[in-house]
């Protein structure tokens, strides 16, 4: 793009947003000109017509512009009804760059001509985004492969917007009260450096590889294999996966996959990511997620990820504890030590404001998300939904958090985007989903609070799980051998990270050695009380086997 086209470009966009803010401010200054529902309908005409607008500008635009379309259309929390509309229709997709440009791009990366490189290449790509497109291929060995293919020219484009992005944040810094809302250049500086890494294919690759050793022992995800062999900075070759979109529920009713378990099974995933691992993938939309047959979660385009420091996982888990047992003061002192309130709030106040609103959450969690415009799917009007809570007073409550010292801290941003979509994909897939109770167990235990009756009942789904889990572990282990053996791992992983790796494995070995040692223990000492000569030697096998399953359930003290 010459100098003239990136000046062009630059202009338009921030005249765009200088044209839609001159907009809001007259219509906020003449306010007083129109009745209550009148000012309200011009209001959601002018949002409308300006998120059209928007979506419109994206689409002929490309480059960062959809992203950042595709990044505020799950906003529900920062923007209205209208422009969420609007936006959730705006998709990553242009016109594909021509094959023999991509061809020619693949051959100067790798160094060999693409006869070489794969036996088979379809010219038509499967998918053609802002940033890449992708082409399904064969390896030479016959594996299938996914071959992901920076656009031409899109590093300068890349330039431009964020240029242009960098402006209109310190515009809206300088002349609105945004600023006090959001850390502005905190999240400028994220918002950058996330989409810069977009460009980095060999870091994605790195990404995946991470996501890998994270879920080793899981059988409920799939990671793609990197080729390293056939990958550079700016071609990326996988294993292709070909699972259903996790929001075409009619293949997945088709294939007989139970979406409500598909739906936990992923919000699962994601809790281990936020609150365990602290490296969570970034941009769980259904053009990224899909699902086997067998109901098996597949994740793929690493380019978006995100890290939680320990600390704030921590606080992060206070959090949702305290939201989950309506206990304002611990909400309010978790929000403080993330950053979000500043010198001189009303603690009290806000303490006593949060309350109702956590009664009723969980009934309106799903009230939120699949009426934000997002899902498209109807669910009754709010006075026809039954709560033993009172419904809280939304203006009074928007009004006192207006007029206190509370920042939404621009780390936090990239993560709020994360868990508002995959919040959305459970419900896609479960409409009924209780979110709260879905999500209760999961932080009891990390917390340690789980009671008896849940240690017991976990019992038996603990070691289902450890089963199921060593084959797919098993079958890892193997490919990760395999790829050590061939040299595919070598030149990504560290020795520390290798070793890691294979701690990983051993540990995980060892934990299913012990409860397969316990539970034959257990069956053994059964079968001794009941059938052997000697009872109580069955009855204290048994005890010492049952004894040995139960501390193997009782949840792992987080390291702090």
């Amino acid at each position: 793009m010459s100098p003239r086209r990136h000046r062009a470009r630059y202009r338009q966009t921030v005249t765009l947003a200088i044209r839609f803010a001159l907009q809001l401010w007259w219509l906020n200054q003449t306010s007083f000109l129109y009745r209550p529902q009148r000012l309200q309908a011009k209001r959601s005409r002018l949002y409308t017509r300006q998120a059209s607008l928007f979506r419109d500008f994206a689409i002929a635009q490309g480059g960062l512009i959809v992203k950042l379309g595709q990044f505020l259309s799950v906003r529900i929390d920062v923007l209205p009804k209208e422009y969420i509309d609007q936006l959730s229709a705006l998709q990553d997709a242009l016109p594909p760059v021509d094959a023999t440009v991509i061809i020619a791009l693949i051959e100067s990366e790798l160094g060999r001509p693409l006869d070489q490189l794969f036996a088979d290449f379809d010219r038509q790509p499967l998918a053609a985004a802002s940033l890449g497109q992708v082409h399904q291929a064969t390896l030479p060995d016959g594996r299938p492969v996914a071959v992901k293919v920076l656009r031409p020219g899109v590093d300068d484009l890349i330039d431009v917007d964020l240029r242009s992005v960098h402006t209109v944040l310190r515009l809206l810094d300088r002349f609105t009260s945004l600023g006090r809302w959001l850390d502005l250049a905190v999240f400028g500086q994220d918002f950058e450096d996330t989409f810069r890494a977009e460009l980095d294919y060999q870091l994605e690759g790195r990404n995946a590889e991470s996501f890998q050793r994270n879920f080793l022992t899981s059988p409920a995800v799939d990671i793609p294999q990197v080729h390293w062999s056939h990958s550079s900075r700016r071609v990326l070759t996988l294993e292709f996966m070909d699972g259903i979109k996790i929001n075409d529920l009619e293949g997945l009713d088709a294939a007989g996959v139970d979406r409500p378990a598909v739906a936990r099974r992923l919000l699962e995933l994601y809790l281990q990511m936020f609150l365990d691992d602290g490296f969570y993938h970034a941009d769980p939309h259904p053009g990224n997620v899909f699902v086997r047959p067998d109901g098996i979660v597949q994740l793929i385009d690493f380019g978006q990820v995100g890290a939680i420091p320990e600390a704030m996982r921590h606080d992060f888990l206070d959090l949702v504890r305290a939201v989950l047992t309506t206990d304002g003061g611990a909400a309010v002192a978790a929000l403080e030590r993330l950053g979000f309130l500043g010198p001189g709030a009303d603690r009290r106040r806000l303490e006593a404001a949060l309350e109702p609103v956590f009664a009723s959450l969980s009934a309106d969690l799903g009230f939120l998300f699949q009426g934000s415009g997002m899902i498209g799917l109807q669910l009754p009007e709010r006075s026809q939904r039954s709560g033993s809570h009172p419904e809280p007073d939304w203006d009074q409550l928007r009004q006192f958090i207006w007029s206190q010292p509370i920042t939404l801290p621009g780390n936090i941003t990239f993560l709020g985007k994360t868990f508002i979509t995959l919040v959305s994909d459970c419900y896609k897939l479960d409409p009924a989903l209780d979110l709260a109770e879905a999500v209760g167990p999961r932080v009891r235990s990390l917390a340690g609070g789980d009671s008896w009756r849940e240690l017991v009942s976990r019992l038996a789904a603990d070691g289902m799980e450890l089963a199921r889990a060593a084959v797919p572990t098993a079958k890892r282990l193997v490919s990760v051998a395999r790829r050590l053996e061939v040299g595919d791992l070598e030149v990504n992983l560290s020795g520390a990270q290798l070793a890691t790796l294979l701690q990983a494995g051993q540990r995980q070995n060892q934990r299913l050695i012990r409860a397969l040692t316990a539970a034959v223990a257990t069956l053994a000492g059964l079968g001794l009380a009941l059938f052997g000569p000697h009872p109580w030697i069955g009855l204290v096998l048994g005890a010492v086997g049952g004894l040995g399953l139960l501390l193997m359930s009782l949840p792992r003290r987080r390291r702090g």
